[in-house]
Formats: C-alpha cells, sequence, structure tokens
C-alpha cells in the first residue's frame, strides 16, 4: 500500500477530513484532535496496513506509523485537503471541550515543548560524541581552532536551550513566540551574566533578584512563558482594539519580566538545585534502580507518555550536574530488549506476515524507535512484551550498576553510544556496549522461550 491509500484510508477511519480539528506528528505518530471522537473507528484504523497501533490520550487520536510518517503526515495533508504548517485551521467554538485530570495535561505540555526540540539536541549531541572519540583517538587536538568552532556549533543549542523551549512552550501554550524569545534572552543576556560574574546584590524595583546560572535551563523559561500566557490573555482583554499591536506585549514585558526576574526564574533554579541534590543522592546510594526500573516499565512509560516527563527531567539533570542517568541508560536497554524479542519472533514465528512484520519491528528498536514493535507486536502478542521487560530491566540493572552517562543528548540507540564517552574514561562506552548486548540477548532467549504462536486471526 502507498502513502495515498494509506492516508486515504485512515482520514476515513477518523470520521474523514471534515471531522480533522487539527493534525499534527511526532518522531512516530500522526496526531489528530477530533471535532468528534465517536465518529471515528480505533479497531478500523488498526486494521489498515502500515498502521501499527492507535492510542487515545491528552484529547489526541494517535495513529502510530513508524518513522516514516512525516511522509504520510505530508500525504493526509494532501488528500485531505488540509492546511499545512502542522495544524488545520478551526475555529474554537468548533473544537470539542475536553475535561481532562491535571497530570494528563502536564504531560500534554511537556510532550508537545520537548517532541520538536529533540532532532536538534540528538544532531548536537551526536556532534559533541563524534568530537570526544577524535580527540580521545588523536585525531584531533582540542587546542586546534576546528575542535574549538566545531564544539561550539554543537554547544550552542544547549547552552541557549531557554531560546529553543521558549519556541516550544510558545506554541503549545498559544503565548506570543517572539515575545517569549525576549524573555529567553533576558535570562541569558551578557548584562545579566555580567551583573552575576561582578558579584554584587542586584534589585529590581526594590525586590532582590537572584542571580542564578540560566543557560542550558529549562524549568525557569516555561514556568516565565506559562506565566506570559495568561498575562497575554488578560492583555488583549483590556486593551482597545487601536493599540493593541504594541499596548499587548508592553504589557506582557513589563508584567512577566520583573516576576520572571524576581521570582519564576529563581524558582525554576531553586529547583534545579534540589534535583542536583536528589541525582547526586541517586547515583550515590542507589544507582542501580532508576536505569532498572526504566529499563523494565520503558513500554508502559511510551503507552502513557510519561517517557516525555523523565525527558524533561534528565534534561534538568544534565543542566544541573552535566550528564544524563535517568532516562537514556534505561531507554537503551529497553530498545535494544524490545529488538531482541521482535528477533525471536521473527525467527521462530510460522506466518509470513509476522515474520516480515517481526523483523521490520527489531530493525526500527534498533535504531532506537520502538513504537511499531510496541504496538504491531508486543501488546498484541503479549509475551514479548514480557520478554522486553526482562531484558530491558535485566540490561538497566548492569547499566546502573556500571553508572552508564550520557554526557551530551541523543537518541536510545546502538548508532547513538558514542554520547556515552565522558568522564575522563572510556568505561561508559565500553559498560554502553555491554548493556546493549545484555538486552538483546536476555530479551531473545525470554521471548524464544515464551513465545507461543497466535491463532491466524490475531495474527
Amino acid at each position: 500500500m502507498n502513502n495515498t491509500e494509506l492516508a486515504e484510508k485512515i482520514l476515513a477511519s477518523v470520521g474523514g477530513s471534515e471531522n480533522v480539528a487539527a493534525i499534527t506528528h511526532c518522531i512516530t505518530r500522526l496526531r489528530f484532535n477530533l471535532k468528534d471522537e465517536s465518529k471515528a473507528d480505533p479497531e478500523v484504523t488498526k486494521a489498515i496496513n502500515g498502521v501499527s497501533g492507535v492510542v487515545i490520550k491528552g484529547g489526541q487520536y494517535q495513529v502510530v506509523i513508524g518513522p516514516h510518517v512525516a511522509e504520510v503526515y505530508d500525504e493526509v495533508l494532501n488528500v485531505g485537503h488540509l492546511e499545512g504548517s502542522g495544524t488545520v485551521a478551526a475555529d474554537e467554538d468548533e473544537k470539542p471541550e475536553k475535561k481532562e485530570g491535571v497530570i494528563s495535561r502536564v504531560l500534554d505540555v511537556i510532550s508537545a515543548i520537548f517532541i520538536p526540540i529533540v532532532s536538534p539536541l540528538a544532531g548536537a549531541g551526536m556532534l559533541k560524541a563524534i568530537l570526544t572519540i577524535c580527540s580521545t583517538m588523536g585525531w584531533i587536538s582540542k587546542d586546534s581552532q576546528t575542535y574549538t568552532l566545531l564544539f561550539m556549533i554543537a554547544d550552542i543549542v544547549f547552552y541557549y536551550l531557554p531560546f529553543f523551549i521558549a519556541v516550544s512552550a510558545a506554541k503549545k501554550l498559544k503565548a506570543n513566540v517572539f515575545v517569549a524569545l525576549i524573555f529567553a534572552g533576558m535570562l541569558v543576556h551578557p548584562t545579566f551574566t555580567g551583573l552575576k560574574a561582578e558579584g554584587v546584590p542586584v534589585h529590581l524595583l526594590g525586590l532582590p533578584v537572584r542571580m542564578a546560572t540560566y543557560t542550558t535551563s529549562v524549568v525557569p523559561i516555561i514556568l516565565i512563558v506559562w506565566f506570559q500566557s495568561y498575562v497575554e490573555k488578560f492583555a488583549k482583554k483590556i486593551s482597545p482594539n487601536v493599540v493593541k499591536v504594541f499596548l499587548v506585549p508592553l504589557l506582557t514585558i513589563l508584567i512577566v519580566a520583573p516576576v520572571g526576574l524576581v521570582f519564576l526564574g529563581p524558582i525554576g533554579a531553586v529547583l534545579g538545585d534540589y534535583l542536583a541534590k536528589a541525582f547526586t543522592f541517586l547515583d550515590e546510594k542507589v544507582s542501580f534502580l532508576v536505569p532498572m526500573l526504566v529499563g523494565g516499565f520503558f513500554p508502559l512509560l511510551v503507552m502513557t507518555g510519561m517517557h516525555y516527563g523523565l525527558g524533561a527531567v534528565q534534561a534538568a539533570q544534565r543542566a544541573a550536574v552535566g550528564y544524563g542517568s535517568i532516562l537514556t541508560p534505561g531507554s537503551l536497554s529497553s530498545n535494544m530488549a524490545t529488538a531482541g524479542a521482535c528477533a525471536a519472533v521473527a525467527l521462530k514465528a510460522k506466518d509470513k506476515d509476522l515474520k516480515a512484520l517481526a523483523s521490520s519491528c527489531s530493525l526500527t528498536a534498533l535504531c532506537g524507535i520502538s513504537e511499531p514493535a510496541l504496538y504491531g507486536i508486543n501488546l498484541k502478542l503479549k509475551r514479548p512484551l514480557y520478554a522486553t521487560m526482562i531484558g530491558g530491566g535485566a540490561a538497566g540493572l548492569y547499566a546502573g550498576i556500571t553508572g552508564i552517562k550520557t554526557w551530551s543528548s541523543g537518541t536510545s540507540n546502538i548508532f547513538s553510544l558514542p554520547i556515552y564517552i565522558g568522564g575522563d574514561s572510556m568505561s561508559g562506552f565500553y559498560n554502553a556496549i555491554i548493556t546493549v548486548i545484555i538486552g538483546l540477548v536476555v530479551s531473545f532467549i525470554a521471548s524464544w522461550l515464551l513465545y507461543k504462536e497466535p491463532e491466524k486471526d490475531a495474527a
């Protein structure tokens, strides 16, 4: 089935293009906001050849496609005559009101903020990893201008992370993106960093300003943009139309900037300090616990979207202590376990279609994308899911005991292992390789032993 046919069938299964209020996509899923969810049929969608599964959460009807989701997304826009730019215009009164819990809303916001910046973070992180390999092997000197400039380029997304988060947060929270960038710049402006370097007390309108370091920070700018979204709404209500174009941003800046510098920024910084202490405690006292739990339960985290929350926590961890250990060691363990479990299914299954699907899912999991396997194999057959959790937990336990850490951002796949090089030692890299092997082998054996050929209609 080509992408055009796939797009047509997906649209038909969600009630047609006229039922689509908005549409976007992430790494593997088409994400629909539907005007009337009762018109969509999840079972029909799941049965479409090329669809790995359907997830309904956070007010979205999510269709799992796989790594080529962007191509299908473009075709959906084309055949459905829908507007581009990731969304479809819809009047506010046409959009269905959905009552969601606080946790669901928070996870939805975190997901929307971090998904768009995964690619630049991963790309820049891999460049840092390559530079580390080159300098370790003696292929390039850290004192050379080439190394300095390339490292500068790789470090931009991390140093200026508040700018990237400001854009994503403003889009999700429906705030003015360019005004949000002002607040990001406020946190890292040379004048602000210069005042901090002087070490003298700083006051704004008579109120003390905590001179924290906001480069690479995550929480402060999210809090500030969240506050901005409410202030803007208020400013729009009270501003006459004739002066709205300058009065709304003026009022927003005058209100949000002082509150951000005096209260919200420092709150985020203090939270970061406590997070750093918590991470240090975990690393020193129970280093095995988090990677083992994440490795074992990662498929369930993906199903609920909670892995995005852990990604945000790890970003805060990296900003606080310089490395990541909350998510990536465990997700690497789980993805490799997914690949091993699906490989066993591919070898042992008798059904040709199931063999082909399991083989494809195993390869995509090796590349760090586990959702096709999760929805196409594991949840349908159940036993490979148990094998994945066993292998992921075993590999995560080893990763935690040996204390592997990611020293730059990157996705959890076999190609990103260089991000574990750091801390003046290659041990993290070698232990990451062993973690991969454990995940693959243990889950393969478990899946092979647990596997039971499904009934024909379940395949």
